[in-house]
C-alpha cells in the first residue's frame, strides 16, 4: 500500500480536481506527478476525510433537520414535527412528499380518517401512492366543498382521490363550506344528510389539514366568500386573526376566533377538532409563518410537517 502523501499535496491535489475541475492529466502536469499517482492521492482525500461526497438525489426523500424538529416538539408540544428540504426542490413538493410517507404510515392503523382542503393538501394527496389497507378506513370530509380549494385540474375533489387511493367510498358533504350568512349554515346543518356526515367526521380517528395563513392562499378565498360587511370585517380584524384551519381562523396566541367567520363555515367545529386523536397538519412556505405559529399554538395540531424556511421563521416569531 502506498504511504500517505503530505497532506499539503492531498489537499492541493484535491482543489484542482474536485473545485477547479481540471482532469487527473491536468493535476498530474500541474503537481509534477504520474497520473496513476494522482488517482492514488485523490482516494486519499476521500479516505482521510479530507474530500467528502454527498449524492443529492431530486428524486429521492426529502432531508428532514433534526434540530429543528426537536425545537418545534419542544415549543408546541408536538407528537412528531417533520422539516424537510430537498436540493433543487421547492418547499412544496418536499413537503408533499413528506406528508405523503406520513399518512401512508398513519393510514395502517387508522380506521377513519378525515381530509381538510387547499393547495398543501391537494400535493400530499396526489404524492401518495396506491395503498389497500386492511380493514378500508373511511374517509370522510372536514369541510364543506369549493371547486376553487378542493379540487384538482382534473376536476376531481381531494375527498375522492384520497378515497380512490385506498381504495374506500368517500361519505360526501354536498355543500359548500363557505356561506354568506350564519342562516344559511344553520340551515344547511339541519339537514340529516350535512349534519350526519360532518358528526361523523368530528369522530375520525385521523385527520389531515392544510394550515393557512391570513391573506395568504386559500385563506384569502375563504374570507372573500364569506362576503363580510364593512361592519363585520371590522369586528373580525379586531380579533386580531393570524391563520386558519379547517376554515377556522385563529389569533397569534391560538385561541379560535367567533363571529361572524366562525358562524359562516360549515366544518367541523373547533372544539371538534381538538378532539381528534391524530391531526396531521401540512404547511409549506416562509410567508405563512404568522398562521402558522397560531394554529401550532392552539393545540389543534399533533403532527407537523413543514419546509425548513417555514419552520426556521415560525420559530423565529416566538
Amino acid at each position: 500500500m502506498p504511504a500517505p502523501r503530505d497532506t499539503a499535496v492531498v489537499v492541493r491535489a484535491a482543489r484542482l480536481y474536485y473545485e477547479q475541475g481540471r482532469s487527473q492529466t491536468e493535476v498530474a502536469e500541474a503537481l509534477d506527478l504520474s497520473r496513476s499517482n494522482v488517482s492514488r492521492i485523490l482516494a486519499q482525500a476521500r479516505d482521510r476525510g479530507i474530500v467528502e461526497i454527498t449524492i443529492h438525489d431530486p428524486d429521492g426523500p426529502p432531508q428532514r433537520d433534526e434540530a429543528l424538529e426537536v425545537a418545534l416538539r419542544t415549543t408546541f408540544s408536538l407528537r412528531e414535527a417533520h422539516v424537510v428540504s430537498a436540493p433543487r426542490t421547492p418547499a412544496m413538493e418536499s413537503v408533499a412528499r413528506e406528508g405523503a410517507a406520513v399518512l401512508t404510515e398513519r393510514l395502517t392503523s387508522a380506521r377513519s380518517v378525515g381530509i381538510s382542503w387547499g393547495e398543501t393538501v391537494q400535493r400530499v394527496v396526489a404524492e401518495l401512492e396506491t395503498l389497500r389497507p386492511r380493514p378500508t378506513p373511511e374517509v370522510l370530509p372536514l369541510v364543506g366543498g369549493h371547486s376553487t380549494l378542493d379540487q384538482f385540474d382534473s376536476g376531481e375533489s381531494v375527498l375522492r382521490v384520497l378515497a380512490s387511493r385506498i381504495g374506500a367510498t368517500p361519505r360526501t358533504l354536498y355543500a359548500p363550506a363557505v356561506l354568506e350568512s350564519a342562516t344559511a349554515v344553520a340551515t344547511l346543518l339541519g339537514e340529516s344528510s350535512i349534519g350526519e356526515v360532518l358528526a361523523a367526521a368530528a369522530r375520525v380517528e385521523l385527520a389531515l389539514v392544510g394550515i393557512g395563513s391570513l391573506g395568504v392562499h386559500s385563506s384569502a378565498h375563504v374570507l372573500d366568500l364569506m362576503r363580510l360587511s364593512a361592519a363585520e370585517r371590522t369586528a373580525f380584524e379586531d380579533q386580531q386573526p393570524v391563520g386558519d384551519v379547517c376554515g377556522r381562523f385563529v389569533d397569534t396566541h391560538g385561541v379560535p376566533l367567533g363571529a361572524p367567520t366562525d358562524q359562516r363555515v360549515l366544518a367541523v367545529t373547533f372544539s371538534e377538532l381538538l378532539r381528534i386523536p391524530e391531526v396531521v397538519g401540512v404547511a409549506a412556505g416562509a410567508e405563512k409563518a404568522p398562521g402558522v405559529l397560531g394554529v401550532l399554538r392552539s393545540g389543534a395540531i399533533h403532527t407537523a410537517v413543514l419546509d425548513v424556511d417555514l419552520a426556521r421563521q415560525v420559530l423565529a416569531l416566538c
